[in-house]
């Protein structure tokens, strides 16, 4: 008799109109426990909307040509317990091939740019190192004040996660 009320209730509640929860779309930016390099990192600050809005120290190289100024942009800010800085973007909705040969380009006039494997070009300028990667449909960039090493391994990890997350 008590399960017949109780199935019951949940077909009136089902039948009411109740949504269904639906999960959280997998994330398309780190988070701290992804970084493993024996520092405590936390977030320092996350956003996200157009490329063209993007904070003018956020834009590799400072060219805002390296991607569709209309393509959907998301960074994250990160600090490391001993003061290191990292900043992720983000940049969907874009061939990401061409972003990453305008990227080598468009750096390479500023600055030196070297491709390393994975693929990822390493840009440096301005005494500012930035790691540019690419997942099947997104384009990645890594900045901050840890070494080329410690950037190059985050931008693999970042690669690797979004080759996960579907378009």
């Amino acid at each position: 008799m008590n399960r017949t009320i109780v199935t019951l209730i949940v077909l009136l509640c089902a039948a009411c109109g109740a949504a269904p929860v639906k999960a959280d779309p997998p994330s398309l930016l780190l988070e701290p426990g992804q970084l493993k390099d024996g520092r405590t990192w936390t977030i320092a600050g996350t956003s996200h909307g157009i490329w063209r809005d993007l904070d003018a120290s956020l834009v590799p190289c400072g060219k805002r040509v390296i991607v569709p100024m209309e393509a959907a942009t998301w960074w994250r800010s990160f600090t490391a317990a001993d003061g290191t800085t990292m900043t992720q973007v983000v940049v969907s909705g874009v061939d990401a091939m061409d972003a990453f040969k305008s990227f080598y380009a468009e750096c390479g006039a500023v600055g030196s740019v070297a491709s390393v494997g994975g693929p990822k070009n390493v840009a440096r300028h301005d005494g500012e190192v930035e790691v540019a990667a690419m997942s099947k449909d997104r384009f990645i960039v890594l900045a901050g004040t840890g070494s080329d090493a410690e950037l190059q391994l985050f931008a693999e990890t970042a690669r690797t996660q979004l080759d996960a997350v579907p378009s």
